[in-house]
């Protein structure tokens, strides 16, 4: 059997004590240091514990030519690295091909796929999410301590220039004030398909485009910045309660302005799958659309290939333009909410991507707002002094 040594492969010492057995055959209990070592590998999203021999096995075989395995551990040994996707055999590289091409960065790579999350939901036995009590507030304090001060401390000695008070005056300064996440929808009103269409492009819509080589590149205008013009973040609506629009899995094509139906859902499914998608935070779900932000990450890393800081370029993308989504709905009057607490790895698989050239890395909701909810805080004035 032909092997390589998996892509991107990281490993990591992880320090800990262990029972000192010479100490307790002695009669006395004991602790030792012990170093564990582990394999992290991207295209598996896992972190494999390994032993000495198997880390010299991987040291050993290379990662960009096939060797023979017999050459370099006892084939029993091989077949359980290959197992664990730590060397990959002849025949199996596709995804690993895939990864090795894709431009991304090894750590970049070692973050984005190893915190993807699939079956995580925070509902409890009766599926629904119960907010925090004021003992439970407690507890966390307990355990946590208070948190760090809101501001930091004053230095006393520092020369300090009093700004004046400007006023803010404008319709920008109104909705900024009014600027809110909505945890709470009203679910017997549907979303004006005009309100979703004008949210949709003002927020992914294409505003503009430019040629840098004729032909060949051209980058675009959106109302939001990305780093070299590129704007690889895609918007997948999941229509749950929209006005003349089939509920189910879409995708907002720009260039178009149009929604291509993916997968059609009766409303009670698409709230369910809503609620997959963030991890069980029912009060999102009950928004009339979600947006679920996807990366195409092979657009980003055409031209920032292997960066050291491309992909949070791309995650920076993704905040542009929830706050942008946050802006336009508070202008017309709608609820808006952004999350990364998502189960991004089932998402991915439910729309068709391999993680590798686009994957999602946050999910964003819309809809006609209802009353406060319990997760909602109540924010005062804030005074000086």
């Amino acid at each position: 059997m032909k092997v390589r040594r998996a892509a991107g492969l990281l490993f990591s010492c992880h320090d800990g004590r262990t029972l000192d057995i010479g100490e307790l055959l002695s009669g006395r209990l004991s602790t030792a240091p012990r170093t564990r070592v582990y394999a992290m590998s991207p295209a598996t999203g896992t972190e494999q514990r390994i032993s000495r021999d198997e880390l010299d096995v991987l040291l050993a075989v290379p990662a960009h030519d096939w060797s023979d395995s017999d050459a370099h551990a006892p084939p029993e040994l091989v077949r359980g690295l290959v197992e664990r996707g730590l060397l990959i055999a002849d025949g199996d590289e596709a995804l690993d091909d895939r990864l090795s091409a894709s431009g991304w960065e090894r750590h970049a790579a070692v973050y984005h796929f190893m915190t993807r999350w699939r079956d995580v939901d925070i509902r409890d036995g009766a599926g629904d999410v119960a907010p925090a009590t004021e003992e439970h507030v407690r507890a966390f304090l307990e355990l946590n301590g208070p948190p760090p001060p809101a501001f930091r401390s004053v230095d006393a000695s520092a020369r300090v220039v009093v700004l004046p008070e400007v006023r803010a005056e404008g319709d920008l300064y109104s909705v900024l004030a009014r600027r809110r996440t909505t945890r709470g929808f009203d679910e017997s009103r549907p979303l004006p398909l005009e309100d979703l269409a004008l949210v949709l492009h003002q927020v992914f819509g294409v505003h503009g485009h430019a040629t840098v080589a004729e032909g060949v590149w051209e980058t675009l205008r959106r109302t939001s910045p990305s780093a070299g013009g590129l704007h690889p973040i895609e918007a997948w609506p999941l229509v749950r309660n929209v006005a003349d629009v089939e509920a189910g899995v879409h995708r907002y094509d720009a260039g178009r302005h149009a929604l291509e139906l993916v997968e059609p859902l009766d409303p009670g499914a698409a709230k369910e799958l809503a609620a997959r998608f963030v991890c069980g935070q029912t009060y999102f779900a009950t928004a009339h659309v979600l947006l679920v932000l996807v990366a195409r990450f092979a657009r980003t890393f055409w031209k920032y290939r292997e960066h050291p800081k491309a992909y949070a370029s791309t995650l920076l993308d993704a905040g542009h333009l929830s706050q942008t989504l946050y802006l336009v709905a508070a202008d017309r009057g709608l609820g808006a909410f952004v999350t990364t607490v998502v189960n991004n790895a089932e998402i991915d698989e439910r729309l068709g991507l391999d993680g590798v050239d686009e994957g999602t890395v946050a999910v964003c909701g819309l809809g006609v707002p209802g009353g406060r909810t319990p997760f909602d805080p109540e924010f005062r004035p804030f005074t000086r002094g």
